[in-house]
């Protein structure tokens, strides 16, 4: 038991015009002889993606532009939690980089992560009160992928105006019995992270069980904190190759959220918070003959976060004001699924059912407290002719708390040979209002276009236009206030990595956007209440030497926030941030063998930050510890 279109057709038409002619002329340059190749470039193990769909689809068959990363490359940066590897990924952008552990905000292609969906085990994880996942919180040592779909995802997803981070986690190790992990780090400020996971398969039953403990003594003013958290999944095979898994997931963190003086307001300020959240789910996946295959989960989560805040013009006269925000939910969604990666089509549906409340506790007052009911219906697929995809879909959300809502997508993918794929996407999103606000539905129509390829000798390489209309966006400001612009986001994004040549291999990114007020045309600025990267740029210098036991990865990130002038809290850019990552395993062919790692952070002592009085990023530091497998 668990715990207690541009008006819609004329925008759809003209994005399905304009990404079909993109299409068509783009793949008359590019034509040459084509092969039945399923796979190419970013996937070297050739295995399909779920990101997209609820049914398992090649890279061929992708019409989203989508990053994935994988448990590897987790390790290979001596990743944290989800932030740290968020940092890395092109079209990202952190707002501010401080202690591992203490909340920050992101930034998808010009879309606030209020309005990206955050999934694990395909739960959401972002509150209510303001649609917010804190990537901070969610320790990376159970996850196996991470699927980033950038741009709107309402006609699989619902609420995904930005993006959709799908987050899938790790099952038990088929080959063993028994296997598992044990590590420590430990790092400047006494910053510390303990882990531990056991893993296998006994017949018919599988199991995944991690637990671990991150703490620090802040590397920045205000940053001291603790992170515990617990996770297990168990699986059990049915007869017909069915599975019923069951999982349950707990994280529980303590953080200090901001600077001490702030000198513009003649204050000082102390902010101190509790996060709780659990979720546990049941699901159950059954394949029938001729291609068929259902899909049910029921689920549950709790949520439970407090505010302490103490403002006042000298350390004598701070005054508390403290908050509570929880929310609690049950839901169920299932899906028959029939076709393979070429032709498919995917029936679904889903309920939720939600109470979420917010309370000031030092003046007794109730901000809101609310329950409802959601239901949703949706239906997509692939139709392939030859080397042509297509890929429709639709959704229905009936939201229970702002009003219905019809999403559409519509995707073209054409391979071109075996190495070149062209995409071609058009879709329109929503996400919920805050509730602490009430402001009404944000809406997104967008459209992609794009090429990825590996013709060129040793590089793989993919380009991807993109235009997001946002319609009511909502921007929360540095004193909780909520502003709504209409901005029109245009940028493109490009990516390459080289094949590895005696272990080295290159990765990287660059993504440009230029974001403006539907209203006045004028260009947007980052400022309080926003953040509007100009540039953002991804790169990294990666080793595997497996035979040595020797792995290694030199990770930077530079961003342009194209700061307004004169602003409460000035965004602040100077540097690249350099990250050094390094492992060694002495005896690598012995399983028992210890694997010793390393990293130096910002080893430049570079500034990247939207908020330069209250979250400055830490300089130069540095961490190191030990793993052992068994």
């Amino acid at each position: 038991m668990f715990f207690s279109a541009l008006k819609s057709t004329r925008f759809i038409s003209a994005g399905f015009t304009l990404a079909s002619l993109l299409l068509v002329s783009v793949s008359s340059t590019l034509a040459a002889d084509i092969d039945d190749s399923e796979t190419i470039g970013l996937f070297s193990d050739e295995k399909p993606l779920v990101a997209t769909s609820p049914i398992p689809r090649p890279t061929s068959k992708i019409a989203e532009n989508v990053t994935v990363i994988t448990a590897d490359d987790i390790l290979r940066i001596n990743a944290h939690t989800l932030a740290d590897v968020l940092q890395t990924v092109p079209g990202i952008q952190l707002d501010f980089i401080r202690t591992p552990g203490a909340f920050t905000f992101f930034n998808l292609q010009g879309a606030m992560n209020t309005t990206v969906l955050v999934l694990i085990d395909g739960i959401r994880q972002n509150d209510f009160d303001q649609d917010i996942a804190f990537p901070a919180l969610i320790p990376v040592q159970q996850i196996e992928r991470i699927e980033i779909i950038k741009g709107a995802s309402s006609g699989s997803w619902g609420y995904a105006l930005g993006g959709v981070i799908n987050i899938v986690t790790k099952s038990g190790n088929p080959d063993r019995a028994v296997s598992g992990l044990v590590s420590s780090s430990i790092g400047s400020r006494f910053t510390a992270d303990s882990r531990a996971e056991l893993s296998g398969t006994e017949k018919s039953l599988s199991y995944y069980l991690t637990a671990g403990h991150l703490r620090t003594d802040g590397l920045t003013a205000n940053t001291d904190g603790s992170q515990d958290n617990l996770y297990g999944k168990l699986a059990y095979t049915l007869p017909g190759g069915g599975t019923a898994t069951l999982g349950l997931s707990q994280v529980a963190s303590w953080q200090g959220v901001s600077a001490g003086a702030v000198p513009q307001l003649g204050l000082l300020f102390k902010q101190d918070a509790e996060d709780r959240h659990r979720y546990g789910f049941l699901k159950f996946q059954q394949p029938f003959e001729h291609s068929l295959n259902l899909d049910l989960q029921i689920y549950a989560t709790d949520r439970d976060d407090g505010t302490k805040r103490w403002m006042g013009p000298d350390q004598n006269t701070l005054s508390l004001r403290q908050f509570s925000v929880t929310d609690s939910t049950r839901g169920a969604k299932g899906s028959l699924s029939w076709g393979d990666s070429r032709n498919n089509l995917v029936l679904g549906g889903e309920y939720l059912h939600v109470h979420g409340s917010s309370d000031f506790v030092t003046a007794n007052l109730s901000l809101y407290d609310r329950t409802w009911d959601s239901y949703a219906a949706y239906l997509n697929g692939t139709w392939s002719i030859g080397d042509l995809s297509v890929l429709p879909g639709v959704r229905y959300d009936a939201t229970g708390i702002s009003g219905d809502h019809t999403s559409y997508t519509l995707g073209l993918t054409y391979q071109v040979n075996e190495h070149t794929t062209l995409r071609a996407y058009a879709a329109q999103g929503f996400t919920l209002p805050f509730l602490i606000t009430d402001n009404g539905t944000q809406k997104v129509r967008t459209v992609q276009a794009g090429v990825e390829t590996g013709v060129i000798p040793l590089l793989w390489a993919k380009g991807t236009f993109f235009y997001n209309s946002l319609r009511n966006n909502q921007l929360l400001g540095s004193v909780n206030l909520v502003n709504t612009v209409d901005q029109n986001n245009l940028g493109f994004e490009l990516e390459a990595r080289t094949t590895p040549l005696y272990g080295i291999w290159l990765t990287g990114g660059y993504t440009y956007l230029d974001a403006r007020d539907d209203k006045t045309g004028k260009r947007l600025q980052t400022d309080d209440s926003k953040t509007i990267p100009s540039q953002i740029y991804k790169m990294a210098v990666n080793y595997d030497q497996a035979d040595l036991g020797l792995h290694g990865a030199l990770t930077g990130s530079g961003v342009d926030w194209n700061a307004a002038s004169g602003t409460l809290f000035p965004a602040r850019s100077r540097g690249i941030v350099w990250d050094l990552n390094l492992s060694w395993k002495p005896a690598s062919s012995t399983l028992l063998s210890p694997e010793l790692f390393f990293t130096a952070h910002n080893l430049f002592d570079a500034v990247q930050t939207t908020s330069n009085v209250l979250y400055t990023n830490p300089g130069r530091w540095y961490e190191g510890g030990a793993r052992l497998r068994f």
